[in-house]
């Protein structure tokens, strides 16, 4: 599965989604976006401006949200991870924060529309297309998802968990040759980061997996020429490609 966090609740969404909303959750709602789109207007100069205050200040705000979180108090920790985009809208973290929560919530409608807003406003960031791409294959949306795993590879090439998340989602859908240049890809990486047990094992993994995806595609490639040699219809280019005596 797209970015599964263990801890995550496993109530599903269509059961979620039966629910009536109450006017405090529209409102909620509303609140978000009214910070996300009303306050870009006029915090994010205020964020070109002074960059290192504005993102000073989101950092604060995101800790002590995260305290509140562990803590239990959930409506406050949203509270002060919205502030935390309203202080630095183009910075990810915020979004990624309240996204994650409301993930947790099982709110995985209200989890879109912040990790939407941040992939418009923060641009490239693992955590932030990981956490919309999770959310999209909660909801059903695969495609959307692969589309936010493909979008994260373009915008960041070294992105390794973007990488092995569209190798495993691309893989799972038989798409074996996108999943196959992923994971090569991932391996190059992988042989560039100091060595350690964890790089190791992990590199180890993505080989095993390259091996067993080439000697798939070989396969079916083996399988399609001997076809092509038995077809009598097969035109001259395929017969010579399939090497037909």
């Amino acid at each position: 599965m797209l970015g599964h966090k263990a801890g995550e609740p496993s109530r599903s969404f269509a059961a979620a989604a039966r629910e009536p909303w109450q006017t405090d959750g529209v409102l909620r709602t509303l609140a978000l976006l009214l910070t996300v789109l009303g306050c870009g207007l006029v915090c994010a100069p205020r964020a070109r401006a002074q960059p290192e205050y504005a993102q000073s200040r989101a950092a604060r705000l995101i800790a002590r949200g995260q305290l509140l979180r562990e803590g239990g108090d959930t409506i406050s920790a949203l509270a002060y991870f919205r502030d935390a985009i309203s202080a630095a809208p183009r910075q990810a973290s915020g979004y990624v924060a309240l996204g994650a929560l409301y993930r947790e919530l099982d709110e995985p409608l209200r989890a879109l529309e912040v990790y939407e807003a941040g992939s418009r406003w923060a641009g490239r960031d693992e955590a932030l297309w990981l956490g919309l791409a999770a959310t999209l294959q909660a909801l059903g949306q695969h495609e959307r998802a692969l589309s936010a795993l493909r979008q994260l590879h373009a915008l960041d090439p070294s992105a390794r968990g973007g990488l092995a998340a569209l190798a495993d989602a691309t893989e799972a859908r038989g798409s074996f040759v996108e999943a196959l240049a992923a994971r090569r890809a991932l391996v190059d990486l992988l042989v560039q980061e100091p060595a350690s047990e964890a790089v190791t094992a992990a590199l180890a993994d993505q080989r095993a997996r390259v091996r067993a995806l080439s000697y798939l595609l070989g396969g079916a490639e083996r399988v399609r020429g001997r076809l092509a040699c038995a077809t009598e219809e097969s035109s001259v280019v395929r017969r010579a490609l399939a090497r037909c005596p």
